[in-house]
């Protein structure tokens, strides 16, 4: 167990025994250096979630096989046949992994799970966490396609989903209450925390989901 591997997509840390669970994030879009360290600079530093994530998954390291995309904008089935090729180049097959890999999607990840969640796409996971993720209408997405798409996923194999998320991270407040509502207590709300702003309650519930992985 050392430092990521990069590789095409994203960046790999392999546990020390070869049969660990497979954890595979995709994360959001690029934040605001401020979020994290506070310091105010005449011109922002964007950090990308291919960074900040590990922020989050660098304690699991030693109980998963994690894989981090390198950023929002990766493609979901690209980065998975490059993870796996990755993976099988070191004599771990995901297929035979037990239990099967694990999918977390936080905020922008949603876009890698459309990707990979489409057709038989679950099939390959044993657990699947939605972290709050977008689920809106915007410039990219004006129809609501996104939110269908994920009450569809959620209805057909709820089993699968763990489902943490703030008041307004989904931008989608039917979608989200649908969702909430159909899975129960495996749906947590996180709630602010005083001098917290929309952002930083936005990426904490990266902390409360971590703690949830089987």
């Amino acid at each position: 167990m050392g430092d990521p591997i990069d590789i095409p997509g994203g960046e790999l840390s392999i546990a020390p025994d070869l049969n660990a669970p497979l954890l595979v994030v995709f994360g959001g879009v690029d934040v605001d250096k401020i979020e994290f360290d506070g310091i105010k600079r005449k011109k922002p530093i964007f950090v990308a979630s291919g960074s900040y994530m590990w922020n989050f998954m660098n304690d699991l390291k030693s109980r998963f096989h994690i894989f981090v995309a390198a950023n929002s904008d990766v493609h979901g089935d690209k980065a998975f046949e490059s993870l796996t090729a990755a993976l099988k180049a070191r004599s771990i097959d995901p297929s035979q992994l037990k239990p099967k890999p694990i999918l977390y999607l936080f905020s922008g990840g949603y876009k890698a799970g459309i990707a990979l969640l489409s057709g038989n796409g679950p099939d390959r996971f044993s657990s699947i966490f939605l972290v709050d993720i977008w689920m809106g209408l915007g410039k990219k997405n004006p129809s609501p396609f996104v939110g269908n798409f994920y009450k569809d996923m959620v209805s057909a194999n709820k089993d699968l989903y763990t489902y943490v998320f703030t008041s307004g991270g989904a931008n989608n407040p039917k979608v989200r209450d649908f969702i909430a509502n159909k899975l129960g207590q495996k749906a947590t709300l996180v709630d602010p925390q005083a001098g917290e702003d929309a952002t930083q309650t936005h990426l904490r519930t990266n902390a409360v989901a971590v703690r949830m992985l089987p």
